[in-house]
């Protein structure tokens, strides 16, 4: 008998081999892949496994787009998609670290979820999103140009049926690959490029059709960006400043004086975990709005606990 399969174990080496992050999302790999495969001049048995690549930077995608979308906060996506789905009981050890925060609900489904072929994708983003997802990726347009143009904008995919095909082509390459022991090269140059641009345009039509999906009017520059983080952290420091001030007028004065000095040493700490995201060497040109997405969910966090601890008896 095998030995038992420890999910939480598999999750937390995935991430520290790769880092939760929106700048790991396969889609700056697919771009490297297609302008890579573009300078190949020469035939060689070796030209395939661009196609192998660009299927794991398909499915690196995905994965993270489900974790995303779980981990949202949207109710949604978490009812549109069942736990009881997937293969796996939520024994002891799962129920512990999702409640300990170890890991997500959307990483847990993220990483159990099979998207081996381009059916299974369409199926359970189409599930979880609550429409039918080839629609929305034949639909995408570029957000500044649909902004721009609205509806007249043109779709990011010029032939949605010739992409959607490469795609499924890719999977079956795939597979041969890694499956079969082929002896001589089966897929020419010309064809391997093909594939590689149509799974990046494929993936980039799905991030956008999914940013859209999710809410029309989001920010599209790094300075939109900014100011709507901004505004939202402004929202959450109003709301935690008022259960501070609910909270201190039940303490008596010596607590109250800890709790002030506790909150100051919170907020110092916050604007550290800014300054640190928002550094160049960190996100770059994205610093300050990394710096502000940071703020917000700190915020978040601390707005959660004050909100728990002001049930209970202070006196």
């Amino acid at each position: 008998m095998g030995s038992k399969r420890n999910v939480v174990a598999e999750i937390e080496e995935i991430r520290n081999r790769t880092a939760v992050s929106d700048w790991d999302n396969g889609i700056a790999k697919l771009l490297l892949l297609c302008t890579t495969a573009e300078r190949v001049e020469e035939e060689s048995a070796q030209q395939a496994y661009f196609v192998v690549a660009s299927i794991a930077a398909v499915e690196t995608y995905f994965r993270w787009e489900i974790r995303r979308l779980i981990d949202s906060g949207d109710q949604r996506y978490v009812n549109n998609h069942c736990l009881d789905d997937l293969q796996i009981k939520v024994n002891h050890e799962v129920a512990v670290a999702l409640q300990g925060r170890r890991v997500t609900v959307g990483e847990l489904v993220a990483h159990l979820v099979g998207i081996s072929s381009f059916e299974s994708i369409t199926r359970i983003m189409g599930r979880l999103l609550g429409i039918e997802f080839i629609d929305l990726v034949k639909n995408a347009r570029d957000p500044q140009s649909r902004r721009e143009q609205g509806e007249n904008a043109p779709p990011l995919i010029c032939s949605a049926g010739d992409t959607i095909a490469r795609v499924k082509r890719a999977f079956e390459i795939r597979h041969i690959i890694c499956h079969e022991a082929h002896l001589r090269p089966f897929v020419k140059l010309t064809e391997v490029k093909q594939l590689c641009t149509s799974c990046y345009e494929f993936v980039l039509a799905s991030y956008y059709g999914i940013a859209f999906h999710r809410n029309p009017n989001a920010p599209l520059t790094h300075e939109e960006a900014y100011e709507a983080a901004s505004q939202r952290v402004l929202a959450l420091e109003e709301r935690i400043k008022a259960i501070e001030d609910q909270i201190a007028t039940k303490l008596l004065p010596m607590p109250r004086v800890a709790f002030g000095a506790m909150q100051q040493a919170w907020r110092s700490y916050v604007e550290r975990e800014a300054a640190f995201s928002a550094s160049l060497p960190i996100n770059g040109n994205r610093g300050a709005v990394n710096g502000k997405l940071a703020t917000e969910t700190l915020y978040s966090k601390r707005l959660d606990e004050l909100q728990a601890f002001e049930g209970w008896p202070t006196h």
